[in-house]
């Protein structure tokens, strides 16, 4: 699997190569060419929803996001090959800080499901039993949605799309440092 990463936009090209082990950087973007030739490609888009002036919803960049902002995801799948390709599932993930505003999957109804961190899923609104009682899941602890949209036509597309409200924002992960070994680790071994 491939990311590109760069204005909003991530591209997820599943790809049908066994990749060499190394190549000149021409003759590696030719074969990932070819290959997504080949694929499924899927473009995942964040995009922020604003009103204008007159009260109507615009998708902008969201290169900056604060509390109380509203995202839409989409997810573009496209058919790079000659045939049909079946069984597809998308699945677009809720990072934590993000609240998905019910309801709001599209394609709906019967298609998506979603699941909380336990990755169990099921049609919305979720329910949990607690002391033996049903419960309505939060939102806010919605974590991935799933689609089951079955077959892509040759050369065809497909998206789905959520939203999500923004109740923190979370830093990007810092590069982890490499840890000295814990003592345990470092016993005396023998060799023969």
């Amino acid at each position: 699997m491939a990311f590109r990463l760069g204005g909003g936009a991530a591209v997820l090209a599943v790809l049908g190569i066994a990749g060499a082990a190394v190549a000149q950087p021409a003759a590696m973007a030719a074969a990932t060419e070819a290959a997504q030739k080949k694929t499924v490609e899927v473009v995942l888009v964040q995009s922020k929803v604003v009103k204008d002036a007159q009260g109507k919803e615009q998708l902008v960049a969201a290169d900056s996001v604060k509390p109380g902002d509203v995202l839409e995801y989409t997810a573009t799948y496209t058919n790079h090959t000659g045939k049909a390709v079946t069984g597809l599932v998308a699945n677009l993930p809720i990072p934590e800080g993000l609240e998905y505003l019910p309801k709001t999957a599209k394609p709906g109804a019967t298609l998506v499901k979603a699941a909380t961190k336990d990755g169990a899923f099921a049609a919305e609104p979720l329910a949990r039993t607690v002391n033996g009682k049903s419960e309505a899941v939060p939102y806010n602890e919605y974590r991935s949605l799933r689609w089951t949209l079955g077959q892509l036509p040759a050369n065809g597309s497909a998206a789905v799309t959520a939203r999500a409200k923004v109740e923190t924002v979370v830093p990007p992960a810092a590069p982890a440092a490499a840890a000295p070994a814990p003592a345990a680790d470092k016993v005396a071994r023998k060799t023969p």
